[in-house]
């Protein structure tokens, strides 16, 4: 089956309207994520990113369903209360961004989501609007970082899982300055064209460091790809993995990671793969049979527990010149 964008966007069309008919108090639907985009594949394989808005009760915050092999659903489910204070996703990254595109309507009752549309779109990439996002970003990664120092030495899954959301935040605080916060399979392509963009090559050089990928060698790529798939494989398999890892997403994370490594810029596999991987241990009922691949891994990258107190000290200094860029940009547009 050759997967089209006007497939992909009959396969949602369906979906609400067979949603429509067994879930009645269903009020709006829209779409989010890379259907918007002019390419939504990566290595043949993409989700249907969905936002259902019921009018007094959601039957769950979230669920995936597969349609092919290749294509998934991803649907989030919200209440119509939840957009009551309209005006405040101008400063809601997460909330208002989906709301600015023209072409996310697949169903609306009485205009109410055209409504909400012009509410957030208004006045939404004014400067103090854009410098109160990010800001947003920044503070969370300054408050990751402080907790960092509370996390028990013997925990460090924990450790890192905190590590990797303080550095995601701190990256989209950047990022957040032209664009939607950053997606899991494309953060670091689309990273590294935002940097360029705002003409800020050394923020790349940092998290690209802070990442581990300086010295890492891409012959592992492929043993390393391969043992996540068997912890991929297990946690679906043997226990109720988190929504995110469900088996009809299997295919969207694996193909799409070795995509990545077979690109022209094969690091830009480590953070989906680092990112998914680390999940899959947070979530496995028992230690990984390929932990010591995963171990291997985190040495490559230079992010064992040996050397945990020199990463935060990095991150400290990287989350300083980020707040400085930041600052810099608000003084020029006058913020």
């Amino acid at each position: 089956m050759r997967i089209t964008n006007n497939l992909l966007l009959k396969f949602a069309k369906d979906t609400v309207n067979q949603r429509k008919r067994s879930e009645p108090d269903l009020h709006a639907a829209y779409l989010m994520g890379s259907l918007l985009e002019d390419d939504p594949l990566l290595g043949g394989t993409t989700d249907i990113d969905l936002v259902l808005v019921h009018k007094y009760l959601a039957p769950a915050k979230r669920e995936t369903a597969a349609l092919t092999p290749e294509v998934s659903l991803d649907i989030y489910h919200k209440v119509q209360n939840e957009y009551d204070q309209l005006r405040e996703f101008r400063q809601d990254a997460w909330m208002g961004y989906p709301l600015t595109n023209n072409h996310i309507l697949l169903f609306d009752t009485d205009h109410w989501l055209e409504y909400a549309q012009s509410c957030v779109t208004a006045d939404f990439h004014r400067t103090d609007n854009v410098l109160a996002r990010v800001t947003a970003f920044l503070t969370r990664a300054r408050d990751g970082w402080w907790d960092l120092n509370e996390i028990t030495p013997n925990n460090h899954l924990a450790w890192l899982n905190q590590y990797l959301d303080t550095l995601a935040m701190g990256a989209n605080a950047i990022a957040g300055l032209i664009g939607p916060p950053l997606t899991t399979r494309r953060f670091m392509p689309t990273l590294k064209q935002r940097l360029e963009t705002l003409g800020v090559p050394e923020v790349w050089a940092g998290f690209f460091g802070l990442l581990g990928c300086t010295n890492i060698q891409d012959e592992s790529f492929e043993e390393w790809i391969a043992a996540f798939e068997v912890d991929l494989t297990d946690l679906a398999e043997t226990s109720t993995p988190p929504v995110h890892l469900s088996a009809p997403r299997q295919a969207y994370y694996l193909q799409g990671i070795q995509a990545l490594a077979n690109s022209s810029d094969p690091l830009f596999m480590v953070w989906p793969l680092l990112r998914t991987w680390l999940d899959i241990h947070l979530a496995l009922p028992e230690p990984s049979s390929r932990i010591e691949t995963w171990d291997s891994f985190l040495a490559a990258l230079g992010l064992s527990d040996t050397i945990r107190e020199q990463k935060a000290e990095a991150l400290d200094a990287y989350l300083d010149n980020l707040e400085v860029l930041i600052e810099s940009w608000a003084q020029t547009y006058g913020v």
